[in-house]
């Protein structure tokens, strides 16, 4: 029997020869599926690559599936057949109800990754990209044991992965609205982001508020977006609109308000009602957007204390947001064996070049994983870099060798991968040696929302 150890391919490689071994290969069937929102394609093949059922388009729906089914299983009694692989290219998200149904019926589905399948064409030097082309690269990946998983997501984890990812996407959205909104400020009322002083001849930015998307200037932007609103209201305006909204508006910004409002140069608020009325719609997006994070970001945070995630709260330097992504993108860490698995799942690990006998070197990183996970992970490393003592060392030693920052964070990163898997694994917290800190408040100051804290406390 192979083992681990001696195993081109490790343990995936183990696992799918145990499952050839001893099997007449005329009698394993490969199932290759090329997903689409619509119509996805399938072709039955054997090992061999000898067609036993021609492509064919089946609809993701109870008969379209059923269809797909019946063939695989005409199949399998005509030449009785042993082993079934069914692999297939994760497109989107078409792929997911495809892998349930099969699942459900007791199949295990190869998921493969897109570029694997491009790779696949690219070796046969064949530049063509057609349905029957793709299903005959899936079926080569599937042969050559190709696939990076073999499993969804379930219960937990992957309502935790839906609402991390649908957070990132609202986060990206809030971005692009808040540079509209400034490009809309540009035309309406310039100075109003910013003061400009010279200073020894050179040039110097005064911001008038500390956070343009605080709630002072978003009072401003919302009731007074124009410089003659300021002007109307003059400094006695000012205060009293301070007290009554509890904008807590100082003396100086008051003061470099009014300067804002009276070097301005901009078209009369007549002129500008396309752009006013831009504003107050680009606002009110704003406004919805933050609601919707502030409400996933509870969510997260009430799943992720129903998991072992919650450990993930005990290191310095990552939050619950990044608790949550981390925890949902590595998934079950049972289907793990060591933290190694985890940096390739990530995609973080470098590419090893050596040749000739000479001494190898490292190099990029291969970028051949989950790009969810590595992003999460890049942004985990920064965060530890500047805000966790114990692996501050770490950072320090890699910044004397010149290492470049980006390197440096994906390198804490894979080193976060290693603390965490041990975490996970072993169910413990995490204990740092150079700060006394009390686990349990740790956790607390990373919670946001009341319901969180009477979990927690619970």
């Amino acid at each position: 029997m192979g083992s681990t150890s001696n195993n081109i391919q490790g343990k995936k490689g183990c696992q799918f020869s145990q499952l050839l071994r001893g099997v007449n290969f005329e009698q394993v069937l490969l199932v290759a599926i090329d997903a689409a929102k619509f119509l996805p394609k399938a072709l039955i093949c054997n090992y061999f690559g000898d067609i036993i059922d021609h492509s064919f388009f089946f609809s993701v729906d109870k008969p379209g599936l059923n269809l797909c089914l019946a063939k695989l299983e005409k199949a399998k009694a005509t030449f009785n057949i042993e082993r079934v692989f069914i692999g297939i290219e994760a497109t989107g998200h078409y792929y997911e109800d495809i892998v349930r149904f099969f699942t459900s019926h007791g199949y295990t589905v190869a998921i493969i990754n897109a570029a694997t399948t491009h790779e696949e064409r690219s070796s046969a030097l064949n530049w063509c990209k057609t349905d029957d082309r793709d299903l005959v690269a899936i079926a080569y990946s599937l042969k050559n044991n190709k696939a990076t998983q073999s499993q969804l997501p379930t219960g937990h984890y992957r309502q935790l992965l839906a609402l991390t990812r649908a957070r990132r996407q609202e986060i990206r959205k809030r971005s692009v609205i808040r540079i509209e909104i400034r490009n809309l400020m540009d035309k309406i009322f310039r100075p109003f982001q910013g003061l400009v002083s010279l200073h020894h001849n050179r040039p110097k930015k005064v911001r008038i508020f500390s956070d343009f998307f605080g709630k002072s200037s978003l009072w401003f932007l919302k009731n007074a977006p124009h410089s003659s609103d300021i002007l109307r209201l003059g400094e006695p305006g000012l205060r009293r609109i301070s007290k009554e909204h509890n904008l807590k508006l100082r003396q100086t910004t008051i003061q470099k308000l009014l300067q804002a409002a009276q070097c301005a140069y901009s078209l009369s608020k007549a002129e500008l009602e396309p752009e006013l009325l831009l504003l107050q719609l680009k606002l009110s997006d704003l406004t919805r957007l933050d609601d919707n994070i502030d409400r996933l970001e509870k969510e997260m945070e009430i799943l992720l204390l129903q998991t072992d995630g919650y450990l993930l709260l005990t290191i310095p330097g990552i939050g619950a947001v990044t608790a949550a992504e981390l925890f949902s993108e590595i998934g079950d860490i049972s289907n793990f064996d060591s933290a190694s698995q985890l940096i390739k799942k990530a995609g973080t690990n470098p590419m090893v070049r050596q040749s000739g006998g000479q001494k190898g070197y490292y190099g990029r990183i291969t970028k051949q994983g989950n790009k969810h996970l590595r992003y999460v992970l890049y942004q985990a490393g920064r965060n530890i870099c500047r805000h966790n003592i114990d692996l501050k060392p770490f950072f320090d030693r890699l910044k004397q060798k010149g290492k470049h920052s980006k390197v440096i964070f994906i390198a804490m990163g894979n080193k976060l991968l290693k603390i965490v898997f041990a975490m996970l694994t072993k169910k413990q917290p995490f204990h740092s040696k150079t700060a006394k800190t009390i686990i349990k408040n740790e956790v607390l100051k990373k919670l946001r929302h009341q319901k969180s804290l009477e979990l927690l406390s619970a």
